[in-house]
């Protein structure tokens, strides 16, 4: 009579093998932790999102930067604030970094990047959400992962892939080869280089499909074909040396001076059994997170080309009724600060040749800040 366990023979072995292969893989090359997800999706002839090669590039090189004070939110302070306009206002040894990226990171994502760094970086003491009123909380923002805000394949809300991908429990399950994703679906799909597939950017830039960055200062091809894209290989040449900022190149559409329309839509919260908003929920949740790590929560709204009016009215009382009952938490500037309409390239973005003066302004600020709280 045969043993029982003959009957698992077969599946015996073939888990022994792929532990060993899995095994050998990380002995010989020790991927790097990060490269070992699938954030980057790789889908076959589609570009991949600009947005999360932009937060993948940033989350990978900067992971142990040990700043004192790190940023994130949306494309405004991506292209906005320049950490070394900043620094020139701060002590000397404060360093800073900006890990914003865009919109549909959504602010769970804001949120994520900033749990992610203090659990990775002692030295943490600032954290700054630095967005504009275009892109405020709301359901698609703040718990609807996968919400299209724009209508183009591609630019879905995708915060929460930081914490299941970097943060979550289930990545101690990220075998070693997934590391190698970017080769074999290279090989696969493409023929490996002999086919060269162009794509677009979307929200941050248009522009061909992007590829290897290793010629040019990444340690590892982490992307799926060939592009000369000068927008990209600017990005990858430069977001290290300015400590993830990046000038804006927009094209020039026409800003104008309107009312700001700032909804503040609710939804019914179990723990409290009342209809709250959405603006209440995040920066409470935020104030919550920079106490749970022992740093500061800054709260900084870029300058508007836009006006106040009874449109952001109760946006305008629920940010000051957030600052009295929040006295630990810092917001420096009005919700609606409005600069003229030519300094902007978008709505939502201060030309380039401003960068100077939206980074000045956050300096000065913060160096009152830092003088108040330490570092």
């Amino acid at each position: 009579m045969g043993s029982p366990i003959s009957h698992f023979k077969a599946w015996i072995a073939a888990v022994l093998i792929v532990v060993f292969a899995e095994g050998a893989l990380y002995a010989f090359f020790q991927p790097n932790p990060i490269d070992r997800t699938n954030f980057l999706q790789f889908a076959f002839a589609r570009s991949e999102p600009a947005q999360r090669l932009i937060t993948f590039h940033k989350i990978r090189s900067f992971q142990h930067a040990n700043p004192t004070i790190a940023q994130s939110g949306d494309s405004s302070g991506f292209y906005g604030i320049d950490p070394s306009v900043v620094m020139k206002h701060l002590p000397s040894g404060v360093t800073y970094l900006n890990m914003s990226c865009c919109a549909n990171l959504g602010f769970q994502g804001y949120y994520n990047l900033f749990e992610f760094m203090a659990q990775r970086n002692p030295s943490l003491r600032y954290m700054i959400l630095y967005i504009t009123t275009y892109t405020m909380p709301r359901a698609e923002l703040w718990d609807a992962d996968g919400a299209n805000l724009w209508g183009d394949p591609g630019l879905e809300v995708f915060g929460k892939a930081i914490h299941r991908e970097f943060m979550g429990p289930w990545r101690i399950f990220h075998p070693p080869s997934l590391a190698f994703r970017r080769q074999v679906t290279n090989s696969v799909y493409y023929l490996g280089p002999l086919v060269r597939q162009v794509g677009s950017f979307s929200e941050v830039k248009r522009g061909p499909d992007v590829a290897s960055d290793q010629a040019h200062g990444d340690s590892v091809d982490i992307l799926r074909s060939a592009t000369n894209d000068p927008w990209y290989l600017d990005f990858l040449r430069m977001y290290r040396k300015t400590s993830g900022w990046m000038p804006e190149s927009d094209q020039r559409d026409g800003v104008y001076a309107v009312e700001c329309d700032i909804p503040t839509p609710r939804f019914f919260d179990f723990k409290t059994m009342s209809y709250k908003t959405y603006l209440q929920e995040v920066f409470d949740s935020f104030a919550d997170l920079a106490k749970r790590y022992k740093a500061t929560l800054v709260i900084a709204f870029q300058p508007v080309a836009c006006l106040t009016g009874v449109r952001n009215a109760e946006a305008r009382a629920i940010v000051e009724q957030f600052k009295r009952s929040n006295p630990d938490v810092e917001i420096p500037f009005s919700l609606i600060e409005t600069w003229p309409a030519d300094m902007f390239s978008v709505p939502a973005h201060v030309r380039h040749e401003y960068a100077d003066r939206v980074g000045d302004r956050l300096g000065k600020a913060m160096a009152a800040i830092v003088a108040r709280h330490g570092y």
